[in-house]
């Protein structure tokens, strides 16, 4: 992977990062709404997993994958997924 494709997908990743906060930010329930997102995060994770044992395709379980379930949600383990698939 070249040095250019590495710095823009680190910065979408901060900026999608940085979207997810603001949003919770602006809620009147962020602690409900971050425990609900790394919750669903890594459960979705966890059924990744699970179901990639039928289909072949699995993630491994490491701080920054933790981090990006636990920050992003679900969306964040479907990204996790398609940068496992075409990178």
């Amino acid at each position: 992977m070249t040095i250019q494709l590495q710095i823009v997908l680190y910065a979408l990743a901060g900026g999608a990062v940085l979207a997810v906060l603001l949003m919770m930010l602006r809620s009147k329930r962020l602690l409900r709404n971050l425990l609900l997102t790394t919750l669903s995060g890594v459960a979705a994770l966890y059924a990744v997993n699970v179901v990639g044992l039928l289909t072949g395709t699995q993630l491994s379980i490491n701080f920054l994958t933790l981090g990006v379930s636990a920050i992003g949600g679900a969306p964040g383990v479907v990204g996790l997924l398609l940068l496992d698939t075409l990178l």
